[in-house]
């Protein structure tokens, strides 16, 4: 392997790479009810070409053998670390695994994907060679059933061959948020104070860390190449579970939160913000079931009223949002359902 890195680093830079005294990276896998792929997962983590990794394994109170699976692994490779907690929810269980790393950089490895098995060796090598706190690569969307894979073009759009700033690269922010396809300096996420919000279940906590990290990173990177397969037909639906419902707002309340207390931030980052937020709340609209979509409308409506009477909805956002139908939005919700959600 560290021939590889020879190549890479030059002879000058094998030693500091060997010697330097940090575990590289530190794997978070959050497991709840996750027996079925979780085996598949634990392969494809545990046979990564960079060895220097400890791979922290979060049970949220799972009711299936998915903790029995665990403990079998962790038996054969002392670099599985188990933590056993009460169910709280996604959040709560990825800031777990937070604080329990040790690795320079974290990941995050959710435990129904699979990782092609140079995805940290590669991410790693880039990140050292380009002094990055964050860098990401592209996914394949696969089905279980079909076994037909497709890499994902969401990302490939963003993608550049370089580091680049966020802030140059607006379209960043509109890319899938695939927080499980990269890996962060820890170091960076604690200066900056970035970590999940704990709402309830798994919906949407990925939103406001992905926008966190791209408004606070000097510069990042993007592989065009796909590392991880990106399960599609493992379905664990929230359209119909009311405490779900407002996850999305809780998300980007949390994000209007950061950027009131972040001027500078706010002064670059609002308009997108706004932008992302309400395509966020226009699919999350559509996918409910009827019986809960007229109290998300009236949130919806109320929440970017406010923005409006704030001047906060700029020319810029027009540029992306269609007017009349935001005009619709603030003025006529109602209106807004029958000609923009029912379309």
């Amino acid at each position: 392997m560290f021939e590889k890195f020879l190549s890479v680093f030059g002879k000058n830079k094998k030693k500091e790479y060997i010697n330097n005294g940090e575990l590289k990276i530190s794997v978070i896998m959050p497991i709840y009810n996750a027996e079925k792929y979780l085996r598949e997962a634990l392969d494809s983590v545990i046979n990564q070409t960079l060895r220097d990794i400890e791979i922290i394994c979060v049970n949220d109170g799972s009711k299936d053998n998915s903790l029995d699976i665990v403990k079998e692994y962790a038996s054969k490779d002392n670099r599985i670390k188990i933590i056993d907690k009460e169910n709280q929810g996604y959040g709560a269980t990825v800031n777990r695994g937070f604080s329990e790393a040790s690795g320079e950089f974290v990941a995050i490895f959710e435990p129904d994907d699979i990782l092609d098995k140079t995805i940290y060796e590669k991410l790693y090598i880039k990140a050292y060679e380009n002094n990055l706190d964050v860098i990401k690569c592209n996914f394949c969307n696969f089905w279980t059933e079909t076994g037909k894979a497709k890499r994902s073009g969401l990302v490939l759009r963003c993608s550049k061959s370089k580091p680049f700033a966020p802030k140059d690269n607006l379209k960043m922010f509109t890319c899938h948020a695939s927080v499980w396809a990269g890996i962060y300096r820890k170091s960076f996420l604690e200066k900056n104070n970035i970590k999940f919000l704990e709402t309830p279940g798994a919906s949407f906590q990925d939103m406001s860390f992905n926008f966190k990290v791209l408004a606070t990173s000097p510069k990042i990177m993007l592989l065009k190449e796909p590392l991880l397969y990106y399960r599609q037909d493992n379905p664990n639906s929230s359209i119909n579970n009311p405490g779900k419902v407002f996850c999305v707002c809780d998300e980007y309340g949390e994000l209007t939160s950061f950027l009131n207390n972040n001027i500078n931030l706010k002064e670059i980052f609002n308009t997108q913000k706004l932008v992302n937020q309400y395509r966020a709340y226009l699919w999350n609209i559509k996918r409910l079931s009827n019986e809960l979509r007229q109290d998300f409308l009236h949130r919806f409506s109320d929440e970017f009223k406010s923005f409006y009477n704030n001047n906060e909805i700029t020319k810029e956002f027009y540029k992306s949002i269609n007017k009349s139908d935001f005009s619709l939005l603030i003025n006529n919700p109602d209106s807004f359902y029958e000609k923009v959600v029912l379309k």
